[in-house]
């Protein structure tokens, strides 16, 4: 083919995409736009990384990506910090009932045997199936030195029979053979899904790929408004590893400097949302996964709340504007 045909092609192929994303009209700062079925991640990695897709349906409890291990994961969870195992039961079984397909814990949080009673008291009642839900927990430093006890240990708190995404709590001395522990758990049936948490740079995550033959499917790091640090999620991009965002609404303590942001306030008052649900659906239009965290279930209601609108292009370019490189913790 000569290169002027191969040119012209590629014309075409550019305009119908420029095409796609005007109709939709939702872009972000270079990550998915809402509910696109095309234009998803095409990892380059050598290990065999699957295809990365954006939201796959119009149904607000299908809203999801495909994870480079094959299995889907909401995009919109709830978060499990600072609460105490009865806070958590009651907050998980009531999130399930109300939507939420993801349920994010910790060793470190201590709640997870109060996670895993509220996931099989909405099981027990069929509000969902074990396979509809989606776990997340962590090893935490203190456990770098039994890594495969600590996998048992979690699986034993939440009684859910596997865990679905399994991550390294933070870098850590002896975190690569916690790592090989992680994918230990996967061969053995325990763990679906692994990744690392509070890794933020393309090198700190280099260092764990070299000494993995399963590529991480998920990087959970800080990452709100006012760091959003898209280096490194473009970075992830070719190997199928999305990122997640704990304190997607700036953790607490730190919310209502986001929420009385002038920027979110105008775009809230324009959708008629609060500043909560534009700052979330920014999270999900730019490809990230957000778990805000709550024990308040109005505030469990209103985050779930963010499926029947979008932000335009203009308005996402607006709150991408915000980024200060700024992040609330050191962790």
């Amino acid at each position: 083919m000569s290169n002027h045909a191969t040119k012209s092609i590629k014309s075409v192929i550019g305009f119908l995409a420029s095409l796609l994303l005007l109709l939709t009209g939702v872009a972000g700062c270079g990550a998915f736009s809402q509910d696109s079925i095309s234009g998803e991640a095409k990892p380059t990695n050598p290990r065999g990384a699957s295809e990365q897709k954006p939201m796959t349906s119009d149904s607000a409890l299908r809203k999801t990506v495909k994870l480079n291990s094959g299995y889907e994961m909401p995009m919109l969870g709830l978060g499990t910090w600072t609460l105490s195992n009865d806070v958590a039961e009651e907050s998980a079984y009531f999130a399930i009932k109300n939507g939420y397909r993801l349920i994010d814990t910790a060793r470190y949080y201590g709640n997870e045997i109060g996670v895993g009673r509220g996931v099989r008291r909405a099981i027990d009642e069929g509000i969902v199936s074990r396979e509809e839900i989606f776990v997340t927990s962590k090893i935490m430093p203190g456990d770098y030195q039994r890594p495969d006890a600590a996998i048992d240990d979690s699986m034993a708190r939440l009684g859910l029979g596997y865990i679905d995404l399994m991550l390294i709590h933070q870098p850590g001395r002896g975190d690569e053979e916690v790592y090989k522990a992680l994918e230990r758990g996967v061969r053995a049936g325990k763990i679906r899904s692994i990744g690392i948490s509070n890794y933020y740079t393309s090198d700190d995550f280099e260092r764990i790929c070299r000494i993995a033959e399963i590529v991480p499917a998920v990087v959970q790091n800080e990452n709100h408004i006012f760091y959003q640090n898209k280096e490194l999620q473009e970075y992830l991009r070719q190997y199928g590893t999305v990122v997640e965002s704990w304190y997607p609404l700036g953790g607490r303590g730190n919310t209502q400097e986001i929420f009385h942001n002038e920027t979110i306030r105008k775009i809230a008052e324009r959708h008629e949302k609060t500043p909560a649900q534009i700052v979330l659906r920014w999270h999900l239009q730019d490809g990230y996964i957000a778990i805000p965290g709550s024990g308040n279930q109005a505030h469990i209601v209103e985050n779930i709340d963010i499926f029947d609108f979008a932000l335009s292009e203009e308005e996402m370019q607006e709150i991408c504007a915000l980024n200060m490189r700024r992040r609330f913790e050191n962790w």
